[in-house]
């Protein structure tokens, strides 16, 4: 999920209307547009009248879609020349002179792309503005609209529809018509904000009202195609639980409405004042319970507190941690350990030198980008909150909530925050979490038990590799007793440290809770099939002569590899991970013929082959690389995978029937230890 969609999409627009700002300074001090838009999503068509009001002076670029039949536009009353065409976009360059307020008036219109189908890593790529009578997403920031530099504005927007239709905007929904001539509906957003998305459908609306003590009721809506309208009473709870869980945890949520609207497409995107999520999505039993939390907490951080995109993007890992992390932590230590576990596995399927320093992350784009900016951002989290404590840490984010609603903040700001309610620099903390890529490996280069009188003493050097982070590290010393947390802070490459215990340990336990983020040691790191799918080096193996089959199973590695599949039909020589592809037999056969480890137990029993069509392993090499393998009745079976299989990288093993994973698991793992002698 992720709070700005149009981020990677209107990049180059932005960066076009930008260019005038940065070389003249920017002396516009407002920006609010008053738009009309008729959109007729059968016939593709949209027309729109844009008044833009412009408050400043000096000069600045304004950007619209190449797409579009421009019929007027004035600036102050006066005609524009045409504009210059860049890339996709339309620029004019406008003259405001003098400091005052000036009007735009911009006609417009033209046909849309169609809706398209694609699967969720398509959505993450950009989509252009798109229409059908099935639904229409408009997404800000694609020229659907004009763009005045990169200026933050308000809005207001009268929308029209053919009847039948309903559509909607971000903000607050001033008025509603639905009669047998159309739809009308008008929409305000009175607080600066980065972009306009647009939404349509033949939807059936329900909503409910949620009261406030001291400040105004909530609408809540859901915007539901008809074969979903069901659901609308669970999500509407569930609407109402989120709201006050955040409103008490941060400050009051900043909207007077908040709308689920479905998506014909498998979106999971979140905008202010609304989530937009696809049909197929909301079906799944456990939306409510996670995602839906996630987008709603996006109004405060994404689309409350923007971001400054130039110094990384903060929003999606603090969401995840105060969403995602935070259900988990609810449902107990060892479902928060879990996840922790699954992040710190993804991480260290990034092959070393792939993944990229925090700051440079802006917008997911692929599964490395978001185990980056999602996950070692909320990881980074959770570290500070073990420094600062919770009450602080709260303290800290509610401090950042009040000085930065509706403006654009950076990881600086954040820092700034935190570091107004620890009353210390954070300076290191943070410097070496967003500036460097990678994680400390940390190890128990020695241990040493000594007896002493009332008690043993623990002797020891951990060690990590230079340059060295400063972290805190929970180290547990098992003892007949029980178990004891003792917290070590580290800061070189080789750090002596020295433990006292009344009763005789057994072992010293290194972060076995994974509080730290890290490269996990090989000992706690099963095979799993996100390591073959980022791997660069992967190389798919398909040993079959079978056409159809050969022909299913390049179509599978290609969905399920980050990069260009390289297929070839036997083992190369050299270290690479490698992926099989075949029929059942064609696999057995070639694991046996190559010496290569059979069918693990858990997808080779009776009852899973009686039941399976495929089976999906992973295991290791003698070379320790990845192996990968994927073995099924036929091709129509192989062609099933394609679009589950690449939604289970963390699995170690899966038995499947068709699309469906009937089994599914993980190979065990233990925490690294030094075992002291009995």
């Amino acid at each position: 999920m992720t709070a700005r969609p149009w981020l990677v999409a209107g990049a180059t627009l932005l960066a076009l209307a930008a260019a005038p700002a940065a070389a003249q300074g920017r002396r516009v001090e407002h920006v609010e547009h008053a738009l009309q838009v008729a959109l007729d999503p059968a016939g593709r068509r949209l027309r729109a009248v844009d008044e833009i009001t412009l408050r400043g002076g000096g000069q600045v670029a304004m950007t619209l879609g190449a797409q579009f039949e421009v019929l007027e536009v004035t600036l102050d009353g006066r005609p524009l020349g045409p504009p210059v065409r860049i890339q996709e976009h339309l620029r004019w360059s406008l003259e405001l002179g003098a400091v005052g307020e000036h009007r735009v008036l911009l006609r417009y219109g033209g046909e849309l792309a169609p809706l398209v189908e694609t699967d969720h890593r398509g959505t993450l790529q950009g989509l252009p503005p798109m229409a059908s009578a099935r639904g229409s997403w408009l997404p800000a920031g694609t020229g659907w609209y004009a763009q005045i530099d990169d200026h933050l504005f308000t809005y207001r927007v009268l929308l029209e529809l053919p009847p039948g239709q309903r559509g909607l905007v971000p903000g607050r929904l001033s008025d509603e018509r639905d009669d047998a001539l159309a739809y009308r509906a008008a929409f305000h957003f009175p607080h600066p904000v980065e972009g306009i998305d647009l939404v349509a459908a033949p939807y059936v609306v329900r909503e409910r009202v949620l009261e406030r003590a001291g400040a105004a009721p909530i609408r809540l809506r859901t915007w539901f195609h008809p074969e979903v309208e069901a659901l609308s009473d669970g999500y509407l709870d569930a609407l109402a639980d989120y709201l006050e869980m955040y409103g008490d945890w941060l400050g009051a949520y900043p909207f007077t409405e908040f709308s689920v609207v479905s998506s014909p497409l498998p979106t999971g995107f979140g905008m202010p004042t609304l989530t937009y999520l696809g049909v197929d999505v909301l079906r799944l039993p456990f939306i409510k319970s996670t995602s839906l939390g996630h987008e709603v907490l996006h109004n405060w951080w994404g689309n409350g507190v923007y971001v400054d995109h130039a110094g990384g993007n903060w929003a999606e890992g603090l969401t995840t941690f105060m969403a995602d992390y935070a259900y988990k932590e609810r449902d107990g230590p060892e479902a928060a350990r879990a996840m922790r576990l699954e992040w710190l596995r993804d991480f260290a399927a990034i092959p070393a030198g792939q993944d990229e320093p925090l700051r440079r992350f802006t917008a997911r784009t692929h599964t490395a980008s978001q185990i980056v900016g999602y996950h070692k951002a909320a990881f980074l989290f959770l570290m500070l909150r073990e420094q600062l404590g919770a009450q602080r840490f709260d303290a800290g984010l509610r401090r950042f909530w009040r000085e930065h609603a509706f403006e654009r903040a950076g990881w600086s700001d954040l820092q700034r925050a935190f570091e107004g309610v620890a009353e210390r620099s954070l300076d290191r903390f943070f410097e070496q979490w967003l500036a460097r890529s990678g994680a400390p490996a940390i190890r128990i280069e020695q241990a040493q038990l000594l007896p002493e009188a009332g008690g043993f003493t623990v002797r020891g050097v951990l060690s990590q590799a230079e340059p060295a982070y400063l972290l805190r590290v929970p180290v547990v010393l098992e003892t007949i007793d029980g178990s004891e947390v003792h917290w070590l802070e580290i800061s070189e490459a080789r750090q002596a440290f020295e433990l006292r215990s009344g009763a005789r340990p057994s072992a010293l336990l290194l972060d076995p809770q994974l509080r730290v983020f890290r490269r996990l040691d090989p000992a706690e790191l099963p095979p799993i099939l996100r390591q073959v799918m980022l791997d660069p080096d992967t190389l798919t193996v398909v040993p079959s002569l079978d056409p159809a089959v050969r022909t299913a199973a390049q179509a599978l590695a290609a969905r399920l590899l980050e990069r260009e599949p390289r297929t070839q039909p036997s083992i190369p020589r050299g270290q690479v991970p490698l992926l099989l592809i075949a029929t059942v037999q064609e696999i057995d056969a070639f694991l046996e013929r190559n010496r290569l480890p059979a069918r693990p137990s858990e997808v080779a029993t009776p009852e899973a082959a009686a039941r399976a069509s495929a089976q999906v392993w992973v295991t290791r090499q003698g070379n320790g690389k990845a192996l990968a393998v994927i073995c099924a009745d036929d091709a129509a079976a192989l062609a099933a995978l394609q679009r589950p299989l690449p939604h289970y990288g963390r699995q170690s093993w899966l038995v499947f029937q068709g699309a469906r994973a009937l089994e599914r698991g993980v190979w065990p793992s233990q925490p690294l230890a030094w075992r002291f002698p009995p």
